[in-house]
């Protein structure tokens, strides 16, 4: 899911109809994970642990609202026939997309195991954070995330070659799944005490 959703994050490299088919792919695999998954989301109801729901409920709104405007604006896939909407919608798609992609990050770290990082000494894991951050800062300004997010003026980068996209959006993810990697932490500690 993660590579579909990197893919997803440069639709002049991958065409059209790939875009397209795969977000909507996507959107399945989203709802099947969460329905494969529905033991762990009852014990995070049974816990009342409130932040992993929000997390996925926020989620749940973007990938919605990506896959409603994305269907606005199709050009190959025609589920809603409404003419005319790409230039209102844009932003809204972009800025929706980008929101999920930090969550999903922020999602996919909480699942991260922890054991081979615990055996790192803190300075490592701290000199780690600091890379990735630095990266991640890197990737957020470069990709012009900060228009995306407020929705102004932005436009989809059809210029740079496909697999440095891609690793923008993984550096840009990094620091986010950090972020869940921490929480997951400070939520453990705080059940074992």
């Amino acid at each position: 899911m993660a590579l579909v959703y990197l893919l997803q994050m440069a639709p002049y490299q991958t065409g059209g109809w790939y875009h397209e088919l795969a977000g909507i792919a996507f959107v399945f695999l989203l709802v099947g994970h969460h329905v494969l998954n529905a033991r762990w989301l009852r014990a995070e109801l049974r816990r009342r642990d409130w932040l992993p729901l929000v997390l996925d409920a926020a989620l749940l709104v973007c990938v919605s609202g990506v896959a409603v405007s994305g269907m606005l604006m199709a050009q190959h896939v025609r589920l809603l026939r409404l003419g005319g909407m790409a230039h209102t919608v844009r932003p809204l798609h972009a800025c929706l997309t980008y929101a999920g992609l930090m969550l999903v990050s922020v999602h996919a770290g909480l699942h991260v195991p922890r054991r081979g990082l615990d055996k790192l000494v803190p300075v490592a894991r701290a000199g780690m954070s600091v890379v990735l951050a630095t990266l991640g800062a890197y990737a957020f300004v470069s990709l012009n995330v900060q228009a995306k997010l407020t929705m102004g003026m932005s436009f989809p980068d059809g210029m740079t070659p496909l697999p440095m996209l891609v690793v923008k959006h993984g550096l840009l993810a990094g620091p986010f799944v950090l972020l869940g990697m921490a929480i997951a932490q400070t939520r453990r500690r705080g059940m074992r005490e």
